[in-house]
């Protein structure tokens, strides 16, 4: 799928979440490479330096600029992300709140990253690339935090 140079940003941080997404799903498991204590600080990380601000990005720029190019938004798209979003932060700051979290709140993270990332790159980010000009999601990208796993 060929995306909008403007979101490349966006993309890039997503590739750097689904890593750490497979990570949370393979803990405790035999495919599970890494260690709990790894993991959880490569988590903790990934969130204080990208994840959260990825999420203002998103919550800040982006959808406000789709609502304001789209005649007829998809509003349920809209809540859905907006809805994943906060049920990450949550599940995040239990996490990071709890440092002995079982195998099961990671696994689930895992699966909700994985899940969340997907709806944005395949319904999301086509509808956005549909409704706004192409000059505004250049102007877009420039507002992007830059993602320390990347540079981009």
């Amino acid at each position: 799928m060929k995306r909008h140079e403007g979101l490349f940003p966006l993309s890039h941080h997503h590739h750097h979440a689904l890593v750490i997404s497979k990570d949370l799903k393979d803990i405790g498991t035999s495919k599970g490479e890494k260690t709990y204590k790894i993991v959880l600080r490569e988590l903790v990380e990934f969130w204080e330096k990208d994840g959260n601000e990825h999420f203002r990005d998103e919550e800040e720029v982006l959808i406000p600029l789709y609502l304001r190019f789209e005649s007829e938004p998809n509003v349920d798209l809209v809540k859905k992300v907006l809805y994943q979003h906060a049920e990450i932060r949550g599940l995040i700051t239990a996490i990071r709140n709890n440092q002995q979290a079982d195998h099961e709140q990671l696994n689930l993270l895992g699966h909700l990253l994985d899940e969340h990332i997907r709806l944005e790159e395949r319904e999301l980010f086509p509808v956005i690339e549909e409704a706004v000009p192409e000059k505004y999601l250049y102007q877009a990208s420039g507002k992007f935090h830059n993602d320390s796993y990347s540079g981009y």
